[in-house]
Order: structure tokens, then C-alpha cells, then sequence
């Protein structure tokens, strides 16, 4: 695994991340399939999360820790936005499109810094 590659599944993610954002400011409206790509982006957290611990190996880099613990950090974002977006939720209160597509871009920032510290 090379950092070409590491970046390339960060720009991924983020690519996936932007593609749900857009589909909740274009019908104006949360889905259930705006949960399930959300959960989707989450999975892929985990293989690129396991894939920087396998590119620096057991190196102690203050550098690497951050980014590692940022990357984690983000994950848990997703993860806690896709819990609030639930299908079960969705049917039982409003959630507001504006809310979730600001939520979206400020993960979208994220996953930019972490680009450029990949």
C-alpha cells in the first residue's frame, strides 16, 4: 500500500460523501438509502483505517497517531449522522435537508485535510 493509494481511498470516500450530499440538497428530502450509503462510507472507513495501520506498520510517529486518531474521529462522525438519519427516525420526525447537507460538507473538509496529510 503506497500513499498514492492511501489518498486515493480517502478521495473515494469522499467522492461517495460529496454524491450523498448532493442527492439530499437536489430532492430536498432524507432517505433511507441516504442512511445506507452513509453506513456503506463507514465500512469503508474500516478498510482504509486498516489500511494506514498496515502502510506505517508499528511506527510511533506523533504525525501518524494524529492522523490515524482524526481518521477515527471522522468515522464516528459518519457513524453518529448515520444513526441520526435512521429509517425508523425518518418516519417519526422531520430532518432537515440543510441540516444533514451542512453535516456532509464539514465531513467533506475533513476528508480534504486529511488528504493533504496523508
Amino acid at each position: 500500500m503506497t500513499k498514492t493509494r492511501l489518498k486515493s481511498l480517502i478521495l473515494q470516500i469522499s467522492r461517495q460523501l460529496n454524491a450523498v450530499q448532493k442527492n439530499v440538497y437536489n430532492l430536498d428530502l432524507v432517505t433511507a438509502i441516504d442512511h445506507k450509503q452513509l453506513q456503506s462510507i463507514s465500512v469503508q472507513f474500516n478498510e482504509l483505517y486498516g489500511a494506514i495501520d498496515g502502510f506505517y506498520g508499528n511506527q510511533t510517529q506523533k504525525h501518524l497517531s494524529n492522523f490515524m486518531e482524526y481518521t477515527d474521529l471522522v468515522k464516528k462522525r459518519i457513524d453518529a449522522l448515520a444513526e441520526y438519519i435512521r429509517p425508523s427516525r425518518l418516519k417519526a420526525v422531520h430532518i432537515s435537508p440543510k441540516l444533514i447537507t451542512q453535516i456532509l460538507d464539514t465531513e467533506q473538509q475533513a476528508l480534504s485535510h486529511l488528504t493533504v496529510t496523508a
